[in-house]
């Protein structure tokens, strides 16, 4: 990105509540890839705890039990749960 950065508090701005629901899984996904994107890397553990407050319901609860302590992490529990849930889905592998 040339070095050009956005604030944690505008890369947040893209990333919308999520409950659990299993519609918007990868939407979710994707959105915090591109908030991730577009922040300074050393900024990425305070966009990570403001990523988790963004969760509630029943995934907060099961993130809550897991030691998931980055976004890598969290993806890719997100994702297994994802599939695990939903079989009939075609892999999303490049999500």
């Amino acid at each position: 990105m040339n070095g050009d950065f956005v604030s944690v508090g505008e890369a947040l701005k893209l990333i919308p509540p999520f409950k659990g629901d299993k519609q918007e899984v990868l939407a979710f996904i994707e959105n915090v890839d591109t908030a991730f994107d577009v922040i300074n890397s050393s900024q990425e553990a305070i966009l990570y705890k403001f990523v988790l407050t963004r969760i509630s319901g029943e995934p907060r609860m099961t993130i809550s039990h897991r030691n998931i302590e980055s976004w890598a992490e969290l993806r890719a529990f997100a994702k297994y749960l994802h599939r695990k849930t939903n079989p009939s889905l075609p892999c999303e592998s490049t999500v």
